[in-house]
């Protein structure tokens, strides 16, 4: 199977029979990336082939490598089914999880498992071109690291900030520069199908397939770190608007009335008062007052700039100050939220990134605002949820991206 480019096999091709062939193989192995192992009957109701043709398929593409038998499934009455997976070598997909000041890499196999060890590097987003060739350069060495075969690693999959057109493969924020866009570039530089999209949508996405076991169909996910990004699930699909910035909640003016000024240049966004940078700005502001705290003395010992991590730190330790300015963010933040509660009416919201690192100090005040400022009837079905996948969301983002469009970018351009 040829998965980066199945028009390189297609044209070797004769005749329609052995087209609707690899096809409807591209579509079992959809089927098992996405669900797992699985049986061949449920393969057959699933893919809406014929059980005999599944059969012949399976046998197929297990001579070739790309599929395993695992094991047998319960039985329904009679023999226990064969189940069958992706072998761990069918297919890799690359994850490039980036931030303003670091890029994060990591190989995944076609069965979500870490394939090689996670690499980080610092690395200062902007628009110059000499970024993008710093940036591709470190991918190469990651994947010549990983000693795989080029064909093996089918696409990758990208997280990162900034006003992103997934669709268009723009980002206007970053990497922006020449007449090609960014997703072009890349592509040019690869040779392989690259997926981007804006890092708080890509981990509300890895929460959404990857995280704690639910069956929620609407899901939001709010990730604070420096800044405060919002990704929206709609009836399970992600949603990403009409050019592709659904989601930019932090920069509306909730708080008109501080005279906060935002990195947009409007006063009193959410982003202004409740981010990690607004909670580091207060920080600053507490450590003047008392030089003795935990806090202060936690910032000296880090000898480094101030972060939002290192104010969650303090307040888990016990500092009163930082305890107080992640509740007053969190108050705050709830109050943005009981917004999208009233209209979106999700069922799920999760709250994730390095802020919500402190647990219950930033979570109460949040169900607090909720208590306040949202109908008791629009909120009665939201649960709030911590985010289950850590340090990994970000990078587990990019394989999400590539999971949600791979197979049906191929399966369009062959049905």
């Amino acid at each position: 199977m040829h998965l980066i480019n199945p028009q390189e096999v297609i044209d070797k091709m004769d005749g329609v029979v052995e087209i609707k062939s690899y096809l409807n193989k591209i579509k079992i192995i959809k089927n098992l990336y996405l669900k797992g192992a699985n049986t061949a009957s449920e393969i057959c109701a699933e893919v809406g082939i014929s059980l005999p043709t599944v059969n012949a398929l399976l046998s197929d593409l297990m001579a070739s490598g790309e599929v395993i038998k695992h094991g047998r499934a319960e039985s329904q009455g009679g023999r226990k089914p064969d189940l069958y997976r992706l072998a761990e070598d069918a297919f890799y997909v690359l994850s490039v999880d980036l931030s303003k000041f670091q890029a994060n890499f990591a190989l995944y196999s076609c069965n979500q498992t870490l394939a090689f060890p996670k690499e980080s590097h610092k690395i200062t987003l902007d628009n110059e071109k000499e970024t993008f060739d710093h940036l591709c350069d470190l991918i190469d060495s990651y994947l010549k690291r990983t000693e795989i075969k080029p064909e093996k690693v089918i696409a990758i999959g990208i997280s990162m900030p900034g006003l992103v057109d997934s669709v268009g493969g723009v980002n206007y924020t970053y990497l922006r520069f020449g007449k090609k866009s960014l997703i072009e570039n890349l592509e040019e530089r690869f040779s392989k199908k690259i997926y981007m999209e804006n890092d708080a949508r890509a981990m509300t996405l890895a929460e959404f397939k990857f995280g704690s076991e639910h069956s929620h169909k609407n899901v939001l996910g709010i990730f604070v770190g420096w800044g405060i990004g919002l990704g929206i699930i709609i009836d399970g699909k992600l949603y990403q608007g009409a050019s592709g910035f659904a989601g930019e909640f932090s920069h509306s003016p909730i708080f008109e009335s501080r005279d906060v000024t935002c990195i947009c240049g409007k006063k009193g966004c959410l982003e202004a008062v409740a981010s990690g940078t607004a909670i580091v700005k207060m920080a600053e502001d507490a450590i003047k007052l008392d030089k003795d705290s935990i806090l202060a003395r936690m910032v000296r010992d880090h000898k480094g700039d101030l972060e939002p991590a290192l104010v969650v730190e303090a307040a888990l330790a016990g500092d009163q100050r930082a305890i107080t300015i992640l509740s007053e963010a969190g108050l705050d933040l709830g109050r943005g939220i009981s917004i999208l509660i009233q209209l979106l009416n999700p069922e799920l919201i999760i709250i994730g990134g390095s802020v919500a690192e402190a647990n219950q100090y930033l979570i109460t005040p949040i169900q607090q605002a909720l208590n306040i400022y949202s109908m008791a009837k629009s909120r009665e079905k939201s649960q709030l949820a911590l985010y289950q996948l850590g340090e990994d969301v970000g990078l587990l983002g990019g394989v999400a991206v590539v999971n949600e469009k791979l197979f049906e970018d191929v399966i369009n351009r062959l049905s």
